[in-house]
């Protein structure tokens, strides 16, 4: 009769293995406060691990508090333990639109466009950079009501996902994803508070100066390349953008947003 295997327990992703590594080093005072970690090279050479791999182990690090990068400086141990943090915690990008499923973005223009100053410090890029802008209006399916101006932005060389605007279709960041093997690895997400141009007042049925909420999220790739920013622009009154905060260490699967 034969025996059943046991199932040995899944092993970490090699990244996990090496911050526990890490962790334990610093916890055990052989990598002490202020002292500066090694490149990343020198690091995976040490572990036999990738450049990949450590910089995602020190990613992990950052999250948890126990160290921090200083430009011109080098890493740098910063806590032997890590500190419990409020979390805003979602599964995907997408979540972080909460828009009615019944909603459609309806395209105003579309055509390539170089930030000056006010739109680099928008964006948060360089003045000069160019960018493939996306005017469009987001309404319900149901009434034609709308809900916000949005302006998107992205890379020229993905120009291309403008055919999709107004369909049944993913957000851009998933049309990009699919269609060029792009990936998101970070979305930063900036909300203030302003008032609706004489421009926009119009398409959006509102007086102009109507106070409104303005979202900003920046889509960073694995290379770390900003490769959309969509900019909307709600009304008072039309959106309301809910968090849930867990108590948690800063760190895990999933999407973190502190």
């Amino acid at each position: 009769m034969r025996k059943e295997r046991e199932s040995r327990p899944a092993q970490p992703p090699r990244y996990r293995q090496l911050a526990d590594e890490l962790i334990g080093e610093i916890r055990a005072g052989r990598l002490r406060i202020g002292q500066t970690l090694p490149g990343e090279l020198e690091l995976g050479e040490a572990f036999g691990v990738s450049r990949h791999t450590v910089r995602e182990a020190l990613r992990m690090l950052e999250e948890l508090g126990l160290i921090a990068r200083q430009q011109g400086v080098g890493t740098v141990v910063t806590a032997r333990e890590s500190t419990e943090s409020y979390v805003h915690r979602v599964r995907s990008p997408e979540q972080l639109m909460q828009y009615p499923p019944d909603s459609r973005l309806a395209l105003l223009s579309s055509g390539e466009v170089v930030a000056n100053r006010a739109t680099a410090r928008l964006l948060g890029c360089t003045t000069g950079t160019r960018w493939f802008r996306i005017r469009s209006i987001r309404r319900l399916k149901a009434n034609g009501a709308a809900i916000c101006w949005s302006d998107i932005y992205v890379l020229p060389e993905y120009a291309g996902i403008v055919d999709a605007v107004g369909r049944r279709a993913p957000p851009i960041y998933e049309l990009i994803e699919q269609r060029f093997d792009e990936r998101v690895a970070t979305v930063n997400v900036d909300l203030f508070a302003g008032l609706i141009g004489e421009d926009r007042a119009g398409p959006l049925g509102v007086e102009p100066g109507t106070p409104s909420l303005s979202v900003v999220r920046r889509y960073t790739g694995r290379n770390r390349r900003v490769f959309e920013v969509s900019v909307s622009e709600h009304p008072a009154g039309r959106f309301t953008y809910s968090l849930e905060l867990r108590r948690g260490w800063g760190s895990g699967e999933g999407w973190t947003a502190g």
